[in-house]
């Protein structure tokens, strides 16, 4: 099992160069890059910026594992609006598209949302409706994935849908492709479950994690914390996992990066994941 690290644990300013640099200094085997409309990273980079990402790789031995969006937020997969569905499938083809050039396994796709919690002008749609959508949705762009060996990997997120494992095990499975799998979240479903069922439920469906924790109390945006520092029982959910088994990345995401030093906190996450991987070793806590 390795460690990776999410590009939103650095500062908006960071290069690339900071990136991998900064990822392999604190111990990290790999990155999730994420793109956006415009900026260091848009969706449609120019070859000059894949080719900068492809070497850094290499200089620093960080490969890219993941590719992760905050665009499907803008653009809903499961919109009443075509337009917008159309621009959210897109948005998926454009990530397909990256990871096939930076040859990256697998990009996390938000399948569609009923609401988005923190912003009361999103757009609010019925709970059946929003499946409805997204499996038709993505049925649409499942082809133009496999055809470039690219996992869409759904992620169980704050979207108001998909609140069962069972739910999401059977959406998951109602496309009958191996290119359509989860990215699970440790952290996203503590306010109405436990990630250790979650992961028991969906099994060899999940393709990648992301870690982090949560406080229950807190029960707000507000609550989302390191992993150790929150209400996961890790433990239970790393034994989850060795069962499964899973293999692959633990990538730690954590938004935004420490306000004073964002190498603090790719110290403590770095720390942090070091004491999971341990308690999948057959260790304890301590690190």
């Amino acid at each position: 099992m390795k460690k990776g690290i999410n590009q939103w644990a650095f500062p908006g300013n960071a290069t690339f160069r900071d990136i991998f640099t900064l990822a392999a200094k604190y111990g990290f085997a790999g990155v999730e890059l994420c793109p956006d409309e415009e900026g260091m990273f848009p969706l449609k980079p120019d070859r000059e910026v894949l080719q900068e990402i492809r070497s850094l790789s290499q200089e620093t031995k960080v490969e890219v594992r993941s590719l992760a969006t905050g665009l499907f937020w803008k653009y809903n997969l499961a919109s009443p609006d075509p337009a917008r569905r159309d621009k959210a499938k897109d948005v998926v083809k454009a990530l397909v598209d990256l990871a096939y050039e930076l040859s990256v396994p697998s990009v996390l796709v938000i399948p569609g949302y009923v609401h988005v919690p923190w912003d009361p002008a999103s757009e609010l749609v019925p709970y059946g409706e929003v499946i409805e959508r997204a499996r038709e949705s993505l049925h649409e762009v499942l082809p133009y994935a496999q055809s470039a060996g690219v996992v869409l990997a759904l992620e169980n997120v704050w979207n108001e849908c998909f609140l069962s494992p069972l739910e999401f095990a059977a959406f998951i499975d109602s496309f009958n492709s191996p290119f359509v799998q989860a990215h699970f979240d440790t952290g996203n479903v503590v306010l109405f479950g436990y990630p250790e069922q979650w992961i028991a439920t969906l099994g060899k469906r999940i393709a990648t994690v992301h870690v982090k924790d949560f406080k229950k109390e807190v029960g707000t945006l507000q609550g989302f914390c390191l992993p150790l520092e929150g209400d996961v029982n890790w433990p239970k959910v790393m034994e989850a996992l060795r069962n499964i088994p899973y293999n692959d990345y633990l990538i730690a995401e954590f938004i935004p990066p420490y306000r004073h030093s964002s190498e603090a906190l790719l110290a403590n996450l770095s720390y942090n994941l070091d004491v999971l991987i341990n308690l999948i070793q057959g260790g304890d806590a301590k690190g």
